[in-house]
């Protein structure tokens, strides 16, 4: 039996168990199975992958004998043990690819888990850059003597639409082009 440790209990060799325990995760580990083949009407010995558990943090506590909680607190105050826990981060990330790639754990759910643990995000999730560089135009039309004639002709060929000074509002010169970027 496991002696329970103080949570506040670190030990400088914890960063490399937990970088060797991510790091050395099995994928699978292989169990033998006795089935009968009606071909050579015998009993045989088959080998099967069977997947192995995912590699976690939670596990990794239980298996040194402390509490979750203090991987979280050796995170803040020992600076080789926050290094060694963004290395097992990693790990644990390829872990993941890798099961999901060979088959051993459904794909969809290792996407979540990706998305949830590492930050993972789809093309349509990300932000448009563009979005980051949509500008507001404000544009002015000024009346000028010779757009006031052309105004003034077009109004009388189209009989309305015109502001009290016999002006179509939607045309006109542009006058300036005033940009400033959108508020988020």
């Amino acid at each position: 039996m496991k002696r329970k440790l103080k949570t506040d209990e670190y030990c400088p060799e914890y960063a490399a168990k937990l970088v060797a325990w991510f790091k050395n995760a099995p994928l699978y580990h292989t169990e033998m199975h006795t089935v009968y083949s009606k071909k050579s009407d015998k009993c045989e010995e088959v080998a099967e992958k069977v997947p192995a558990p995912c590699p976690t943090f939670v596990r990794f506590a239980d298996e040194i004998g402390v509490a979750v909680g203090s991987l979280a607190r050796w995170r803040e105050k020992y600076p080789e043990f926050a290094e060694a826990y963004l290395k097992a981060e990693l790990y644990q990330e390829e872990w993941l690819m890798n099961a999901a790639g060979l088959g051993f754990y459904n794909s969809s759910m290792s996407i979540s888990a990706l998305k949830a643990n590492h930050g993972w995000v789809e093309k349509s999730d990300v932000k448009n850059k563009a979005d980051d560089e949509l500008k507001q135009v404000l544009v002015r039309f000024v009346k000028t003597e010779g757009n006031r004639l052309q105004q003034a002709d077009r109004a009388d060929e189209n009989e309305g639409g015109d502001d009290e000074e016999g002006y179509r509002a939607d045309s006109g010169s542009v006058c300036a082009v005033d940009d400033e970027k959108i508020q988020d």
